[in-house]
């Protein structure tokens, strides 16, 4: 084939249709309609010289060649797609013509790029569907089929399922195929037109740009994130930045854009922030700034859909997992013998600032739960959704390992969490994420309390002024905190005890730096009814209720008392933390200042706890 191929060089200059060159290339032709081989040697040929000769030279050759092929493999679908259509398609003796051409354009893609043969493909992939319903055979990749995505919604579907079949392109050499046509759609998403077709007699494929954001946004799907690195975001060190520009404008692709955007953040995390121009702040800036520009209810959704994974990209810890991970060991030790690249993991953490997360997480909070409510842009339904999303991104504070409870500005969401549970009328998936949040701090509070007792037992010289309020007892913490309840774990199908137990066991850790915040405890555990909350949490009070008999002996005067009279006279130390504060922007809790409505566990053990036990009474 390599030799032959030079003499097609002045094909189009022969203008004899009998010509000895023009009967070769119909009898190659011919034969590439029914032959793999005849179709792989073909293509290797032209990669040969692709590869060892100066494209200079060889690029016309190449040229004559491209546009040979092009008219070959559109002929061979068109005569098929005539079949199909006139009910004349024999499965029996046309279906090595069809295996042939399908094997050929999913393999060697770039052939999509010539309009007429692109048209022919659609309709060709549609009616062979419907005929036998396509599928792969063996572990070969066909990087076509990722082309697929970028098709009509009838063979973009097909696609989907092919891909689904081969699964995710774990190297970046796999999306070589791709490439010429990627690098031609990605160019129209960059200039925001598409690109005109210089040469005539070459058509281009000119798709239009919801459907090349519907193909990007598929594509990233199906991409380990190593691949997308190295296959899109190195070739195309600009992607990132067209993706965040066509989120701040109202064009058709925004909600395409933001599914996108939120694959970025999914995939890289903190190396998100070395791809892109923009700092964490000015891409929030955008966002929020996008939301008050329009009153469209889809976009809000969408964009509050992003909040979570945007500060999950800000977060300085996964990060730090994920170095360790790839050393192969556990997080603290570093394996003898293992090399790895941590070069760029550590510039992407210099690109984050100490407490950006935290930082980012008070603008959310503010925007979410105290300037949606007041502006008119936003509808009842979106102001609930608001709502839902905040408490979501507190509880994930919670429930992270190691936790990061934004205990700072407590403030800005103990209220939002009350009025939730507070309000029967909401739908229960609106006001789930207050369930989980509340049982959730009822839990983690407890164990840290625990174990600040505990600890302080264990050293005399910690707070020694507790020691008289509390029964000795000995090194085995774990029992004390983390103990089943008898004859309830086996009964309870959602595993609810299960639950507790793993949670507590986040905080009871962390309890040198834990925050209690009383007066979401005095708000829900008095003022609101068990009964008109989930039986869950009953089990999570009674659950955290249990671990406090052997550590703390209640006083007899307390329990006369009304509640609140009696917290105010035995835990006056931690008085000034109730009544809810009003915030005064996103800025509250910033600059190492917190929430007066927070009380350190540390140095406050005794009073939380007498606050902690008389709420439950």
């Amino acid at each position: 084939m390599g030799p032959l191929l030079e003499t097609f060089y002045n094909y189009f200059k022969d203008d004899r249709h009998d010509s000895p060159l023009r009967c070769l290339w119909k009898r190659m032709s011919d034969e590439m309609k029914h032959c793999l081989q005849c179709i792989c040697q073909h293509h290797q040929a032209q990669d040969m010289y692709n590869m060892e000769y100066e494209y200079s030279s060889i690029g016309p050759l190449l040229d004559v060649l491209h546009k040979l092929d092009n008219e070959r493999v559109t002929l061979h679908l068109r005569d098929i797609n005539t079949k199909l259509a006139g009910e004349e398609y024999n499965p029996a003796c046309d279906n090595a013509e069809v295996v042939s051409v399908l094997y050929e354009v999913l393999m060697f893609p770039v052939l999509l790029d010539y309009q007429p043969l692109f048209n022919e493909f659609e309709l060709f992939v549609e009616a062979i569907d419907c005929k036998h319903e396509l599928a792969l055979s063996g572990h070969q990749q066909f990087p076509g089929v990722y082309a697929l995505l970028f098709c009509k919604r009838s063979v973009r579907s097909v696609g989907y399922r092919l891909a689904e079949s081969m699964g995710k392109l774990r190297r970046a050499v796999d999306l070589e195929p791709l490439q010429p046509l990627l690098k031609k759609f990605i160019g129209c998403l960059e200039s925001d037109a598409l690109p005109l077709a210089l040469d005539s007699s070459m058509p281009r494929a000119q798709l239009d740009r919801v459907s090349l954001w519907i193909g990007i946004k598929s594509l990233l799907s199906f991409l380990e994130p190593p691949t997308f690195e190295e296959g899109i975001l190195e070739q195309y060190p600009f992607f990132v930045d067209i993706v965040l520009n066509h989120i701040s404008g109202d064009s058709l692709e925004f909600s395409h854009a933001v599914n996108c955007l939120r694959l970025l953040f999914e995939m890289l995390g903190c190396k998100l922030w070395l791809r892109s121009t923009l700092s964490p702040s000015v891409m929030r800036n955008t966002l929020l700034g996008q939301c008050f520009h329009t009153r469209n209810e889809k976009i809000h959704k969408d964009i509050f859909g992003l909040f979570q994974p945007f500060l999950q990209a800000c977060m300085h810890s996964y990060f730090l997992k994920d170095m360790h991970s790839l050393a192969g060991v556990g997080v603290g030790s570093l394996s003898i013998g293992v090399i790895y690249d941590f070069d760029p993991m550590i510039q992407s953490l210099e690109a984050l600032q100490d407490g950006e997360h935290e930082k980012q997480r008070r603008h959310f909070l503010y925007f979410l739960l105290h300037q949606v409510p007041v502006s008119s842009n936003f509808s009842i339904l979106t102001r609930k959704l608001a709502n839902q999303i905040a408490l979501l991104v507190v509880c994930r504070g919670y429930r992270m390992n190691p936790p990061c409870p934004p205990f700072e500005c407590s403030h800005m969401w103990g209220p939002a969490l009350v009025s939730s549970l507070k309000d029967s009328s909401l739908h229960n998936s609106l006001r789930q994420p207050a369930f989980d949040l509340i049982q959730t701090i009822i839990v983690s509070d407890a164990a840290a309390l625990v174990n600040s007792v505990l600890s302080c037992c264990t050293n005399p010289n910690t707070e020694s002024s507790l020691a008289n309020n509390v029964i000795e007892l000995d090194n085995e913490r774990d029992d004390i905190c983390f103990q089943a309840i008898p004859n309830c774990a086996e009964k309870d199908g959602d595993c609810s005890w299960t639950q507790f137990s793993a949670q507590a066991r986040i905080s009871y850790q962390e309890f040198r730096e834990w925050m209690c915040i009383p007066m979401l405890w005095v708000d829900v555990l008095v003022d609101i009814s068990p009964s008109v909350l989930p039986i869950s949490f009953s089990q999570a009070v009674f659950w955290a209720r249990s671990r406090f008999p052997m550590i703390e002996l209640e006083n007899s005067s307390e329990t006369v008392l009304p509640v609140r009279s009696c917290l105010s006279s035995y835990a006056a130390e931690i008085s000034s933390s109730f009544g809810w504060k009003v915030p005064t922007g996103s800025d509250d809790g910033g600059d190492g200042k917190k929430s007066k409505n927070s009380v350190e566990v540390l140095s406050m053990s005794s009073p939380l706890i007498r606050t902690f036990n008389r709420s439950y009474d």
